[in-house]
């Protein structure tokens, strides 16, 4: 159903997710952040965003950012010879953009991890009260919307 959802609200899901990652990916540069990627183009045409943090550096980085409840993938760079040197960051706004997420909350978010990436401040307490009031899935069906796609669905599959 979730694939489903995706394809049913691709225009307007897939153009705030890129959306949200080009300012997310400029607010983490802004909060002097090295993010990786072309500054023409906003760093990025995905749902993705890189950081450069520092050779062998990711892993302790994302392990802090995890202890101030804040996800992220660490990953090698092409100059690294692998992960266990990985000196970056991958962040996907995908699953925030579904929460509602838009450009005054990545806002804070790139704040927050700036804080805690550059000044090593706990800033867990601030994340839950950025993320908490952000509980209501979008871009999905809801409600009688729900079963007519459901049904929809279900003729299309021939059950």
């Amino acid at each position: 159903m979730a694939a489903y959802e995706m394809n049913a609200f691709r225009d307007e899901y897939q153009s705030a997710v890129v959306a949200n990652a080009k300012h997310f990916a400029r607010a983490l540069k802004a909060q002097g952040l090295d993010v990786a990627g072309d500054p023409a183009m906003d760093y990025t045409e995905t749902h993705q965003v890189i950081v450069s943090v520092g050779y062998g550096a990711g892993a302790d980085i994302a392990r802090r950012l995890e202890e101030n409840n804040i996800i992220v993938n660490y990953q090698a760079t092409p100059d690294e010879e692998g992960f266990t040197a990985s000196g970056a960051l991958r962040m996907g706004v995908s699953e925030m953009t579904r929460f509602g997420f838009g450009p005054r909350e990545f806002d804070q978010l790139a704040e927050l991890m700036a804080d805690c990436i550059l000044r090593n401040r706990d800033v867990s307490q601030d994340v839950s009260r950025l993320r908490e009031g952000f509980t209501k899935m979008h871009y999905c069906f809801d409600g009688p919307e729900f079963n007519a796609a459901l049904e929809s669905l279900i003729s299309k599959i021939g059950f």
